[in-house]
């Protein structure tokens, strides 16, 4: 097994739904192109298992443009470039009772790493006494999808555990924010602009984020290392959608699954604290 295979093997059956993972079907779950792996994990009892194409390999042109510019500004020459978007894409799917998590990982060309979850399965329903919406009265936290099925309202939260190590183990976490600068010079026709602070965290209560109240970077950098300019090497993380729990601080559910009221955690590397969520999720 070289290391490629080995990063795929941890990620996905380690960290990933290893257990409840399901083998791919070819031309169904994946294209055509695609290269399926078998997985070999430990199961709850102790014993290893194998589950055969466990996960697909494959490389995806999305249709969309990785970089592209016209220079226009030399006398008498119009230079274009176009570089098409092409992923590596490693799929894996997971089922949970009634959901099925389609996982993807995609390598891209400009060295960023995107992680994509698709939902699919069937949803989650309960009874309800009523064949029409005009029938119900009450606030039933659901929504009637036929006679007597209510789709009942219900979050899904999904954690990424990142390990990351950034030139070496000395790293440290920057957020950095759009802060607007009112212009002090009279003569000037502007009146503000807009600047970046950026705040390394020093203690863990630093690093909890919610996201989209502001603006906001989020860095994670070996302040040890530069590059050529003088600025610390580093990865970018740029969050998809943002959404957060809408429940009450103070109710049951939230308290115990408190880990979903900021976005983003950041903690030192402790070999105990392997998973986001805790060891029971539903144990705060």
């Amino acid at each position: 097994m070289d290391l490629t295979e080995e990063w795929y093997y941890r990620t996905f059956l380690e960290y990933g739904f290893g257990l409840s993972a399901v083998p791919l079907e070819p031309f169904k779950d994946c294209p055509e192109n695609a290269v399926f792996m078998d997985g070999y994990l430990t199961g709850q009892d102790g014993t290893p298992g194998n589950i055969s194409n466990v996960f697909c390999i494959f490389e995806h042109y999305t249709g969309d443009v990785m970089w592209c510019h016209t220079e226009n500004s030399i006398p008498g020459a119009v230079v274009t470039e176009v570089r098409p978007e092409v992923t590596l894409v490693v799929r894996m799917v997971s089922t949970l009772a009634n959901y099925d998590y389609i996982v993807d990982w995609e390598f891209k060309q400009s060295g960023s790493i995107k992680a994509v979850v698709g939902l699919s399965g069937m949803l989650e329903v309960r009874g309800l006494n009523g064949t029409h919406t005009d029938q119900i009265q009450e606030e039933v936290y659901g929504t009637l999808l036929a006679e007597n099925t209510l789709g009942a309202y219900h979050d899904h939260f999904l954690i990424y555990h990142l390990d990351l190590d950034v030139d070496g183990e000395a790293n440290s976490f920057v957020n950095s924010t759009l802060q607007t600068t009112r212009v002090r010079d009279n003569g000037s026709p502007r009146k503000s602009y807009w600047t970046v602070a950026s705040k390394t965290a020093k203690t863990e209560s630093d690093s909890r984020i919610q996201l989209g109240l502001k603006p906001s970077e989020l860095l994670v950098v070996n302040p040890n290392k530069k590059t050529k300019v003088g600025s610390p090497v580093g990865y970018h993380l740029i969050p998809g959608l943002v959404v957060g729990s809408s429940l009450s601080d103070d109710d049951y559910a939230q308290f115990q699954g408190a880990f979903t009221k900021y976005n983003v955690w950041v903690t030192p590397y402790n070999k105990s604290e392997k998973w986001a969520g805790g060891l029971y999720v539903d144990q705060s």
